[in-house]
């Protein structure tokens, strides 16, 4: 009789072992599909949050850069020398020269004594000058001939930044016409 007692309690213990190892597995498994699941939300997160941030850094950046760009434009007397890339003005015997610099993907105030980088990550960027045409009582805008004709600065640009390793994140086109308010 004790013989077959202990039997028992060895079958009952392999059918329960047996049962266990499923278990554990299955626990396993769904474990792992939480702990992945979690991984995948917490890296969505921390890529859409990093993409804010830089986003919103981006446009200040770019905002900043006008506000200082727009400020010289119009206390300017006039415009001395023009290129899609370089801007030069005057203000009495004074310049200040706006250069959009494509390898570096900088726009860079420089006057002679020192030299400031407006603007960084920029992929792209271009000047374009017009003059201010009265025709028939309207005022619309043409492009200018010479520099001697301009009376507005259009600036034109884009910037964008890589996020882990790929380009993300590029600030919509940052655009303004800017009056030189001394020019006639």
């Amino acid at each position: 009789m004790e013989c077959k007692a202990s039997f028992i309690k060895t079958g009952s213990k392999r059918r329960l072992a047996g049962e266990t190892l499923v278990g554990i597995l299955f626990a396993t498994g769904i474990g792992s599909l939480v702990l992945l699941s979690l991984a995948a939300i917490y890296m969505f997160s921390a890529r859409s949050f990093t993409e804010m941030a830089n986003y919103m850094d981006l446009d200040g950046q770019s905002r900043l850069a006008m506000d200082l760009a727009s400020r010289d434009i119009r206390r300017a007397d006039r415009l001395s020398a023009y290129a899609t890339n370089q801007l030069t003005f005057l203000f009495g015997t004074n310049q200040i020269r706006f250069t959009y610099d494509s390898s570096n993907k900088t726009l860079v105030r420089a006057t002679a004594t020192n030299s400031t980088v407006l603007l960084k990550d920029c992929d792209y960027l271009r000047f374009d000058i017009l003059q201010k045409t009265p025709s028939n009582g309207a005022y619309e805008f043409y492009p200018a001939a010479t520099a001697t004709n301009c009376k507005i600065v259009q600036l034109t640009w884009t910037c964008s930044r890589k996020i882990y390793g790929t380009k993300a994140n590029t600030a919509n086109v940052q655009a303004a016409k800017i009056v030189i308010r001394s020019q006639k």
